[in-house]
């Protein structure tokens, strides 16, 4: 039977300078094989892949404006101009509104003679309708004050004066076609309305007590009737007055 032999102090050195020398190949073999691994891509015609990019810088923001300059407290202030004319501006104020006023005199003025240049050529077809307007109020009048017991009469009257106000208003749209030229036929217009159909019913309301609708009608119609007599006047009154265009003179 065979027994291994002690190692002495040689052998053990031996056996470990053998373990170190297997550990410095291996070290060195496996850096050798990470260079050559590393280093394949370029050797096999591929580029290495690109550096990754900078990060951008933050944008900054604008420095901030300066302050504005404090205004110097010590700057001197305009002075009040006094004005050229003197007045006050309560007196001004006075001063326009009297401008005005005159203004709109005159022109008030100027359209009152235009109307009156107007209808004073149409003057007897005014007289004709302001007469027929009369007659036919007078009529319908006369019937209220028989009361209650004319309320036949009433209607009876009152159809028969239809067609002539009909009449009456074809004529006195002759006056003024056009509209705006002269100063009366819109108060003809609403009294031939007014008695063709809102008086005469005023009066039969009348005969049955009730009084505020014909005292109403009353009122519009002589207000109406006043203002058509005193621009009657006028026309009659003006009509050998010169229209104002100047003639010719003589050599």
């Amino acid at each position: 039977m065979r027994f291994a032999k002690p190692m002495t102090t040689m052998t053990r050195a031996a056996a470990v300078g053998r373990t170190n020398l297997h550990l410095v190949c291996t070290a060195f073999c496996t850096a050798a094989l990470g260079i050559a691994f590393a280093a394949l891509p370029t050797a096999c015609g591929k580029e290495a892949p690109p550096p990754a990019p900078a990060p951008a810088e933050p944008v900054k923001a604008p420095p901030p404006a300066p302050p504005a300059p404090a205004a110097d407290a010590g700057a001197a202030k305009p002075k009040m101009v006094a004005n050229p004319d003197g007045l006050s501006l309560a007196d001004r104020i006075a001063k326009r509104q009297a401008a005005e006023a005159k203004i709109a005199a005159e022109l008030a003025a100027a359209e009152k003679e235009r109307l009156l240049a107007y209808d004073r050529q149409r003057l007897p077809l005014h007289k004709q309708t302001f007469a027929f307007i009369q007659k036919t109020r007078a009529q319908l009048d006369a019937i209220e004050k028989k009361g209650p017991g004319a309320k036949a009469e009433l209607d009876k009257v009152r159809d028969a004066q239809q067609k002539p106000i009909a009449a009456a208003a074809k004529k006195m749209a002759t006056i003024d076609p056009k509209g705006g030229n002269s100063n009366v036929t819109t108060d003809y217009d609403v009294m031939l309305n007014a008695l063709a159909n809102d008086y005469p019913a005023a009066i039969a309301l009348s005969f049955e007590g009730d009084k505020p609708p014909l005292a109403e009608q009353r009122s519009e119609l002589d207000k109406r009737s006043k203002k058509i007599e005193d621009w009657l006047a006028e026309l009659g009154a003006a009509k050998g007055k010169p229209t104002g265009k100047p003639g010719k003179k003589k050599k």
